[in-house]
């Protein structure tokens, strides 16, 4: 990054955290809870697709390349003389256009595509005698090769976006962009098992929305790509659509469910510069009905940018009304605003989102241990989030990858205890969000509480600099889930819900005793049954795994500090 990068686009993940834990708690709270409706724009995909200058050059490319040369009258020509009056060129750079020569190779092309990337909408409403009102989109910006293509794979944002989806905090997700990379993301992380409703015209808003439901507003090129009369219709991109949209009554549905969705769940934007004239209408129109007032419980509308540019504040005026006043408008505006990109804020909502939902299970877990003596049980959950935020830089994608792939392996060991039947890359912790997570029946029988508490444990311990916790040695299951080092030595860590997931580890020989592994059961331990009346009495000098359980610790111990040093001796570590 250049030295005067914004502060947005330099900050790390842990410094994202810290704004979550402070000034934008409520926010972080709000995100699990499931309070805020995502608004997502092309920010969230620059890496992935084509931005606006590279879409305003191929559609004047397009144009110049089609021209009849010596014809005034030829159709492309003055299609692009109406694209280009658009910039508008100044009569020095008007003498320099020479049609001759591709439109990379003109000297003011920068130019011109700088003046243009404030004009896009109207650049493609520029009409193509004898060709559909759609015909630059569809054809010159190629939206199918350039939105649709199936090689495209998902960047950091989009498998974010998924995991918040399928762990139950973001049910409604609302998008300009036309890409299907969040969907792509979602079949990646969950083998293809349906979790996500997409709607790109009215009809779709009919089809169930198993974890969640993303509605694609301006249209989706991949729908239209695999169905063309029903979904090209419903692609907006031209200037003319944009400020009929709230009007036409092909809209009406969708334009209800977006209305209702801001008027009664908080709004978060990222990577959306709100600058349309339909999402500008759309929330005056929404704060007519039943307006958000300020200050609230958690901001109402909150924007990941830099700065706030005119539109955003514009948005803010229209929707907060009386409560703006010169007196406090930069109080609000300060208040609606995260300096952080969508990959940074993204990486951090998620492993914000994780993060509470163990710290909930730890305070969830049946035993006489107080509430104030869980706090530090909590504290070391947050430990073991910030050492895995300090391993984003240098590569978040590298990063998201790893995280997902060992994420998905430990669940699937923790409940099942075998890697045989799985399905997708990624298993979510719970599939409520965080507020509904003490109404799940299965939950006290499940294992997963204590198996919180043994996370807190560690993340304790750690923070106490009693041992150290460092990934697998290896991708072999066998290797563990993580690695525990103590002044005693290194020990292959596992974590096991209940006693038939530890009776599989067993069986799918994952845990060996020869490598003398440390389990950490979440339910109280059965038993062995003794496999011969003739064995030696005594020691045997056989290396065997150390086990302990979490349930049977958390049922005798009174304290935090009975539970610590009770683990610690029955580990001997």
């Amino acid at each position: 990054m250049p030295p005067d990068a914004p502060i947005a686009a330099t900050i790390t993940v842990p410094e994202t955290l810290a704004l979550l834990d402070g000034s934008f708690a409520s926010v972080a709270k709000g995100v699990a809870e499931d309070r805020y409706v995502l608004w997502l724009g092309s920010g969230i995909s620059l890496s992935r697709v084509d931005g606006l200058r590279q879409i305003i050059a191929r559609v004047l490319e397009f144009l110049r390349v089609r021209i009849t040369p010596g014809d005034p009258a030829c159709r492309f020509g003055r299609a692009l003389r109406a694209a280009l009056d658009l910039a508008p060129l100044t009569d020095p750079e008007n003498a320099r256009v020479d049609l001759t020569q591709p439109f990379a190779d003109w000297p003011d092309h920068n130019e011109i595509v700088d003046r243009l990337c404030n004009n896009y909408a109207r650049l493609l409403d520029v009409n193509v005698e004898g060709e559909p009102d759609d015909y630059l989109l569809w054809e010159a910006v190629d939206v199918r090769g350039t939105f649709a293509a199936p090689g495209k794979l998902p960047d950091v944002e989009h498998m974010c976006l998924a995991i918040l989806v399928l762990e139950g905090a973001s049910s409604d997700i609302v998008s300009a962009n036309w890409d299907g990379l969040i969907e792509g993301s979602i079949t990646a992380l969950t083998g293809g098992q349906p979790a996500l409703s997409v709607c790109a015209r009215p009809e779709d808003l009919r089809e169930p929305a198993a974890h969640g439901r993303l509605i694609k507003f301006h249209g989706c090129a991949v729908r239209a790509t695999q169905n063309e009369a029903a979904y090209r219709p419903f692609l907006v991109a031209r200037q003319s659509q944009i400020n009929g949209w709230l009007t036409r009554p092909e809209n009406a549905a969708l334009r209800g469910r977006l209305e209702d969705l801001v008027a009664t769940k908080p709004t978060l934007m990222i990577g959306l510069s709100a600058q349309d004239a339909n999402i500008q209408a759309l929330f005056a129109e929404a704060a007519v009905n039943m307006p958000w007032r300020w200050p609230g419980d958690r901001p109402s509308y909150v924007f990941s940018a830099n700065e706030l540019g005119g539109d955003q504040q514009g948005l803010l005026q229209n929707v907060y009304r009386q409560d703006l006043t010169p007196a406090n408008r930069q109080q609000i505006v300060d208040g609606s605003r995260i300096q952080a990109y969508a990959k940074p804020l993204l990486l951090a909502l998620v492993l914000h989102l994780l993060c509470s939902k163990v710290r909930t299970l730890v305070d969830l877990a049946a035993g006489a241990i107080p509430p104030a003596d869980r706090q530090p049980l909590r504290d070391g959950v947050v430990a073991l989030r910030d050492q895995l935020a300090a391993c984003v830089a240098p590569d978040p994608l590298a990063f998201i990858n790893a995280f997902i792939d060992q994420w998905g392996r430990s669940l699937n060991l923790i409940r099942n205890g075998s890697l045989t039947r799985v399905t997708g890359r990624y298993q979510p912790l719970t599939v409520e969000s965080i507020a509904n997570i003490h109404i799940n029946p299965n939950l006290p029988a499940s294992g997963m509480c204590e198996t919180g508490v043994a996370v807190g444990v560690l993340g304790y311990g750690a923070a106490r600099g009693e041992w150290k916790i460092a990934s697998p040695a290896a991708n072999s299951v066998r290797d563990g889930m993580f690695r525990l080092n103590t002044s005693s030595g290194e020990a292959k860590v596992f974590l096991t819900s209940g006693p038939i997931s530890a009776l599989q580890l067993r069986q799918d020989g994952h845990v060996v005793d020869a490598d003398e592994p440390v389990v950490i059961h979440g339910h109280k331990l059965v038993p062995a049954m003794p496999r011969s009346p003739r064995s030696a009495p005594g020691r045997t000098g056989r290396l065997v795994a150390r086990e302990v359980s979490i349930a049977t610790l958390m049922e005798s111990s009174a304290t935090l500090d009975d539970l610590f040093q009770r683990f610690r001796e029955e580990l001997a570590i």
